[in-house]
């Protein structure tokens, strides 16, 4: 690798002995597949609005010499014997400045297009070429000035409606407006910024592979994230390797290339999917790093391999695919393994039963360990069995117990927690009378959770009993003493009287019962806590009605639904209970069963 220092003007340059185009006979700069878009924004703290301030402050003191940061560039052969230098490293500096170039000789003269000295000196590998279009033609440049980006997407036939168009947009409009400034010297200004503004090139010599170099030349403003530079190893190995011919033509290449970015780019925008973000990914901010992360533990790394501890400049995934021989492999277990899992997706049985095993309480099995496990499992029938397997033992616990029908029937609040919000689960996920797909991403957001149908609080947020809520109560009681009837007597309690007749629910033995249980979203369960059950139902009713997620367990149980249970819309009654912990458990086991056949 050797350093050589360029003034702008001669960066740019392809005809004289001096550029440094024209020392490696190229024709211009390009930006390969692997690197990402352009990303440079703007506004007071943005990395082309201070570039822009900085350059103004050089020129303005006059300084002999203003270092940008280096670029590293590699060879590469095309055909005619011509060449163009990769830019591994610093493309979005190089980006700004050819804008910032055209913007300038837009503004010196009429005849801005023959004055650029960045004319065609920069080729993008992915999109139809910005640069080509808009910002080397004089009425497109212009229109970019005259325009806000709304009106500038509408006005335009192409595909504009990207984000890496969006900021070159943005770069674009900033040096306008930067140097419309009157008492701005544009002439003055660009003769400093041609020949005193240097940059130092970096060079890799043409056998290098650039992936060797690129994950720590990464110096912009603008850090790579640890899933492009897997991106940027792949595709430039995978690629070279695919064509298999070291003396292949440029133009091939960068075919392949191309196509394996393209295949990159649909991989994540699938686990951007809020949906699939949510199910697969528990809404991680980076969710393409999580799949990556689960393909190399697929590929035999250790998780303590390919964690990034908190403070830590490493990057352990990148560092493993990079050591590892197989990385072509790598991509191709990327792909592989986004096929199965949106597969998975799509396949209602194993989505409903991954989805149970993920969303219960507690659960042990959200996490990355999980999905190996399914991604180990040879055909979508071992899939099926082994999280048959995992659904029973959420459902039933560790109890080795014959009897499990009595077993579901004894779980209690307070004590069986995690148990009975899976069974709960259980009777919505599999209901054998709905046709409709679980929406486990609302379950989520919206906080569903375990909830008494009979409330543990009657008298909460100010509530105060009515005759038939009194009723209720000593019938959940049975045998009131004469203490507990003289307090639920009274017009008003207080907390002291509440006191007497709520131990009394509690000691009943009714109340915690798993029959006494449902799911209700968190957002309801602040307001429908201390209410009766015609309370809570009509909150139900309302959620229903403004067509919001409601389990198909608790639309059952708000609606009488369960023949087990009295048709009484107006209470919750010890008859209920009973009768709901017996469907329950009779369900329940009759769905492991059928599960087993």
């Amino acid at each position: 690798m050797k350093e050589l220092v360029f003034n702008i003007a001669d960066t740019f340059n392809s005809d004289t002995a001096s550029g440094c185009l024209s020392q490696y006979s190229a024709t211009c700069f390009h930006i390969p597949a692997y690197q990402r878009g352009y990303k440079w924004s703007t506004g007071a703290n943005g990395a082309v609005t201070i570039l822009l301030k900085d350059l103004w402050a050089a020129y303005q003191n006059q300084d002999d010499e203003y270092y940008l940061q280096y670029i590293t560039v590699k060879p590469l052969a095309v055909e005619n014997d011509n060449c163009y230098l990769e830019v591994i490293d610093g493309q979005q500096r190089l980006t700004t400045l050819s804008i910032l170039l055209s913007v300038l000789s837009f503004l010196q003269s009429e005849d801005c297009v023959s004055s650029n000295i960045a004319l065609n000196k920069l080729d993008y590998a992915i999109r139809k070429n910005f640069f080509r279009e808009f910002i080397y033609q004089e009425d497109k440049l212009k229109g970019i000035a005259d325009s806000d980006w709304e009106s500038f997407m509408s006005a335009s036939p192409e595909d504009l409606d990207r984000q890496d168009i969006y900021y070159l947009y943005g770069a674009t409009s900033e040096c306008f407006r930067f140097f419309l400034d009157k008492s701005k010297d544009v002439s003055s200004f660009y003769l400093y910024l041609i020949n005193s503004v240097k940059l130092i090139v970096n060079s890799v010599e043409s056998h290098i592979q650039s992936e060797t170099v690129f994950k720590n030349l990464n110096s912009n403003k603008v850090p790579l994230s640890e899933s492009e530079l897997v991106k940027a190893l792949f595709i430039t190995r995978v690629g070279r390797d695919n064509v298999g011919n070291p003396e292949s033509h440029f133009r091939e290449v960068m075919e392949v290339r191309l196509g394996l970015s393209r295949t990159w780019e649909s991989i994540q925008q699938w686990t951007q999917l809020p949906e699939v973000s949510s199910f697969y990914f528990d809404d991680k901010a980076d969710s393409l790093h999580e799949l990556i992360k689960l393909t190399a533990l697929s590929m035999g790394a250790k998780l303590s391999e390919v964690i990034k501890y908190q403070g830590s400049a490493d990057k352990p995934l990148f560092n493993y695919f990079s050591e590892s021989q197989g990385t072509i492999n790598g991509f191709y277990r990327l792909i592989e393994i986004k096929r199965l899992m949106a597969d998975w997706f799509e396949t209602d049985e194993l989505y409903h039963l991954i989805g149970f095993c993920r969303f219960t309480k507690n659960s042990e099995f959200k996490n990355l360990n999980f999905l190996k496990e399914c991604l180990e499992k040879p055909t979508k029938n071992d899939l099926k069995n082994f999280l048959i397997e995992k659904k029973s033992n959420l459902i039933f616990g560790s109890e080795n117990s014959e009897d499990k029908r009595s077993l579901v029937k004894a779980l209690k609040y307070g004590e069986d927690d995690k148990q009975i919000h899976a069974v709960l689960l259980a009777l919505s996920v599999f209901s054998k009378t709905s046709t409709s797909r679980f929406d486990f991403d609302s379950f989520k957001r919206e906080n569903w959770s375990l909830e008494h149908i009979f409330p543990q609080t009657p008298e909460g947020k100010g509530h105060c009993l009515e005759n038939n809520e009194k009723d209720n109560i000593r019938e959940i009681i049975g045998e009131v003493d004469a203490r507990t009837e003289a307090i639920l007597s009274l017009s008003k309690r207080t907390p002291d009287d509440q006191k007497v007749y709520i131990d009394a629910i509690k000691s009943s033995g009714v109340i915690d019962n798993i029959g006494n249980m449902c799911l209700l979203t968190g957002g309801s369960n602040s307001a429908l806590g201390c209410q009766f059950f015609d309370g809570k139902r009509q909150k139900i009713l309302e959620l229903i009605q403004k067509g919001s997620f409601v389990p198909k367990h608790t639309f059952d149980v708000f609606s009488k639904m369960l023949k087990e249970v009295s048709p009484n819309l107006k209470l919750w009654s010890k008859y209920d209970i009973e009768g709901h912990a017996k469907y329950i458990s009779e369900t329940v086991l009759n769905d492991i069963r059928d599960d087993l056949i």
